[in-house]
């Protein structure tokens, strides 16, 4: 199947490359269908494309790449409604927002994406908890990620 997108031209993908959001995304209704492209030099970062619309393509990425404690609740309803028992079973995928100035590229953490990987169903959700914000900073993530790395490895050598 061809599908004609804004950023990347028209591309050729598969059924088996077509995720479906169970309820739209905010601010997007008429977008449900989805496929996400992977580029070497922007890794972990994908491109979430939608085949409904040329223009609405989202940069999006697991969330621990960088939020080592990112380990978000989620209900019960929401994993049904993508066919899942357990969140340990999904993929979770954040939202990112790419402002000019590239250190205060954020993620969305408080409406992640829970994906079944096996239906390529997916929901975005929204977190209860009031630790964790829709403009999650990614560099200040990277920085805890890399204190806890240096505790743990300063634990494993019996260093306080």
């Amino acid at each position: 199947m061809k599908v004609a997108t804004t950023r990347f031209g028209e591309l050729e993908i598969t059924e088996e490359q077509i995720y479906t959001l169970v309820t739209p995304i905010p601010g997007f209704p008429a977008t449900k269908s989805f496929f996400f492209i992977q580029k070497e030099k922007i890794a972990p970062f994908q491109w979430m494309q939608s085949i409904e619309e040329s223009g609405v393509t989202f940069v999006v990425v697991e969330p621990r790449h960088f939020f080592h404690d990112y380990f978000p609740k989620i209900g019960m309803t929401e994993l049904k409604e993508i066919g899942l028992d357990k969140v340990e079973e999904s993929l979770l995928m954040a939202i990112v927002v790419l402002p000019e100035d590239m250190t205060k590229m954020t993620a969305n953490l408080r409406g992640p994406l829970v994906i079944n990987s096996v239906t390529r169903a997916m929901k975005q959700v929204f977190i209860e908890n009031e630790r964790w914000t829709v403009r999650e900073f990614i560099v200040e993530g990277i920085r805890r990620k890399e204190q806890f790395a240096l505790s743990e490895k300063a634990a494993e050598e019996g260093k306080p």
